[in-house]
Formats: C-alpha cells, sequence, structure tokens
C-alpha cells in the first residue's frame, strides 16, 4: 500500500491521511524537523496520494499511472525545488534553468534521477548554495499553467531555510494568494531561519527523529546486502536520522572500529609522545563528520564493555567482538568505563564544534588513561 518509502513517521502519516479523507487539505505545508526524517519523502508520498487514481483512506494505490509519474518525479503535477547554481548572466525573471551550461543540466538530471530511486537523496548541486528567486518566481508560473492532469498541482520546496530574503519575500508572496487546486509543501531542519509569516501561512507538520529499529528494517528491506547485525550498527550510528544510515552502509564501518580500537590500546600501553604521534596519523585527511563516526563506533564498544562488565550479555551490538572487549575487561579490570564513556561523548560533542581536532582527541586521550589505569 502508499507511504511504504516513509520510514517511521505514524503520527505524520496519521494526520496527512486524516486531511485528505475529510476533505480538508491545506493550501500550504511545512514540513520541519531534524535532517533525514523523511520530510521530502513524505512531501513526495502525499503528492502521490492527492495524484493517485483510485486512492483507499488516504494511501496511493501504487499502480496507476499517476503513481508512477509522482515516484519518478516526472509528474506535470509535480514540481520539486532545490537550491541551484546561477547561470552565466542570469538575471532576475529569467527562467531558472535558461542560462544553465549543458553540464549543469545533467547534474541537476541525475540528481533528480537519484531522488526518485530514494526519496533520503539529499541533493547537492555544484556551486548551489541557495535558492534562488528565479526558482520561486517559477512557482507562479506553474500555478498559472492549464491543469493537463487530474488531482492537484503540489509544489515541493526543500530545504526552504537556504532562501535568501529576495527568495523568502517571493515565496511569501504566493502563499498570501492561494491558487486552486494547488498545495505548496516547504520542508526544512531549520524552521527558525524562515521568515515567521512564511510558517504563519502553512500548515506546520513535525517529523521526529526515527527510532533506531526503524532505520534498521529500513535498512535490511533497502539494501540486500547487508546483514541484520550491520544493520543494528548503522542504526545505532545514524542517530535518528535516515539519510545519515544510508550514507554509512557505503563505509567500512568495521575496519573503522578495529582502527580506533587499535588508537585506544596504544594510548594504554605506549609513550604520550608516540600515541601524540598516532593521533595526527589517525586525523590526516579526515573530516569532522569522519572522526565523530570513529568516536561513535569506540563509544558503542566501549558502552558493550560495560554491559559485560556487568555479566549482562543482552544488548550487545558488537556481537563479533565479545572475546575481545572480556579481554579488555579482565586486564583492566579497575576501569571506569562510565567515565570513559562521558568523556568520549564529550569529545564528540567538542568536534561538532569548531574547536581544533588535535587538542580534542589529545585531551580525551589523557582522560581514558586516567579512568581506565585509574592513574
Amino acid at each position: 500500500m502508499g507511504w511504504n518509502l516513509v520510514i517511521g513517521q505514524k503520527r505524520v502519516k496519521k494526520i496527512l491521511r486524516r486531511s485528505f479523507i475529510a476533505d480538508k487539505i491545506s493550501h500550504a505545508y511545512l514540513f520541519h524537523g531534524p535532517e533525514g526524517t523523511g520530510k521530502d519523502a513524505a512531501a513526495i508520498e502525499f503528492a502521490k496520494v492527492l495524484n493517485c487514481e483510485q486512492p483507499d483512506h488516504g494511501e496511493a494505490c501504487n499502480t496507476c499511472t499517476h503513481c508512477h509519474r509522482i515516484v519518478s518525479l516526472q509528474h506535470p503535477n509535480l514540481k520539486i525545488i532545490i537550491r541551484m547554481p546561477v547561470g552565466k548572466n542570469e538575471k532576475e525573471g529569467d527562467d531558472p534553468f535558461q542560462k544553465l551550461e549543458p553540464k549543469m543540466i545533467a547534474e541537476y538530471r541525475q540528481a533528480m534521477a537519484e531522488k526518485a530511486s530514494n526519496p533520503y537523496y539529499r541533493i547537492n548541486l555544484s556551486d548551489a548554495n541557495k535558492i534562488k528567486i528565479n526558482s520561486i518566481r517559477d512557482i507562479r508560473r506553474t500555478i498559472n499553467l492549464a491543469r493537463a492532469e487530474r488531482g492537484k498541482k503540489v509544489i515541493i520546496i526543500s530545504e526552504a531555510d537556504t532562501m535568501n530574503d529576495s527568495s523568502a519575500n517571493s515565496l511569501l508572496k504566493t502563499l498570501e494568494e492561494p491558487a486552486p487546486n494547488t498545495v505548496i509543501i516547504v520542508t526544512t531542519s531549520h524552521h527558525d531561519a524562515l521568515l515567521p509569516t512564511i510558517i504563519s501561512r502553512c500548515q506546520m507538520v513535525r517529523f521526529e527523529l526515527l527510532r533506531e529499529e526503524e532505520i534498521k528494517n529500513g535498512i535490511l528491506e533497502m539494501n540486500e546486502s547487508i546483514d541484520e547485525q550491520q544493520a543494528i550498527l548503522i542504526a545505532k550510528m545514524a542517530n535518528g536520522s535516515f539519510h545519515r544510515a544510508q550514507e554509512l552502509v557505503g563505509t567500512d564501518l568495521v575496519a573503522q572500529r578495529e582502527q580506533m580500537i587499535d588508537v585506544l590500546r596504544n594510548i594504554l600501553v605506549r609513550s604520550p609522545s608516540m600515541w601524540m604521534r598516532e593521533i595526527e596519523e589517525f586525523l590526516g585527511p579526515k573530516d569532522r563528520y569522519a572522526v565523530v563516526r570513529s568516536l561513535m563506533l569506540l563509544n558503542l564498544w566501549v558502552r558493550d564493555a560495560l554491559v559485560l562488565q556487568h555479566n549482562n550479555r543482552e544488548g550487545i551490538i558488537n556481537l563479533d567482538q565479545q572475546e575481545s572487549i572480556a579481554k579488555f575487561i579482565d586486564h583492566f579490570n579497575k576501569a571506569d568505563l562510565t567515565a570513559v564513556v562521558r568523556s568520549i561523548e564529550r569529545a564528540i560533542a567538542l568536534v561538532g564544534k569548531n574547536i581544533y581536532l588535535s587538542l580534542v582527541l589529545i585531551n580525551l586521550a589523557f582522560e581514558l588513561r586516567q579512568a581506565i589505569l585509574r592513574q
């Protein structure tokens, strides 16, 4: 049935189904919440419901031509507005695509194809930092075109917080004059960055962080090559974001985990001058997100050690590491693993800020030595 491509978000689905069944469709919605929680996916699914030939209690049939065309993002009643590069000599009032170079058009088409196959895919076009005013003004042209199809026109403005002032004011004018048979869905992870007047003209629908079980099941359904243990680890690392979980599918988490465990062991047995040098080598070309990912893997490993330390094997994430973790506990039997977990979590928070990475990890190393060796 419908809504199968939207992971979790039962409350959101219930709200949108009810509005459809009661025939109380708002002219504008604001889908807001953390990144990767399915705002765009739900917007596309709702567009499908609004244009389906045989909707059933707020769910699309998924078999009619309209459903297939909406999913492929090829339906004339659907328009998705994203961050776009500015074309050479592009002026206000130009068609948003007219002045783009062929390679930009090709990149855009490839990105939309990716979005069609994966509604959680986040589009990042080269040199595209803002939703430009010509894209917003194009909404009015789209609305004024005679409808060639049944159903409703649906305009999805993805990452609406990336609009500049001109674009935001242009959108506000459109929202102030609702068009018949048209639904505008604004999606954002930062709704506080939007004009209050835009927010006030939309029905707000809040998206929550996804539960680990929901992420795990979604990963297993969409990736046949992933086993359940890998999916569990990915779900733990994703922090409620299915987009982040999908990014993790393509990474070698096992190798990254082993690297971090080696770093931990060296911190405990080698001299400070040696492990400081190793930390610098570990950082190498890594960006902040990669460092956070590595620290999260280490944190999950230490949490498993904390669980085993209390003779409880239920809830272990790193099942393949039980023997190694048990040896670690036996060797460092006076370790304060609770303090270790807290130190790693503080370091993760600091990495997210603009603080020198080497300093964060070196301070963490001293804290880990103190908590584990009880010096």
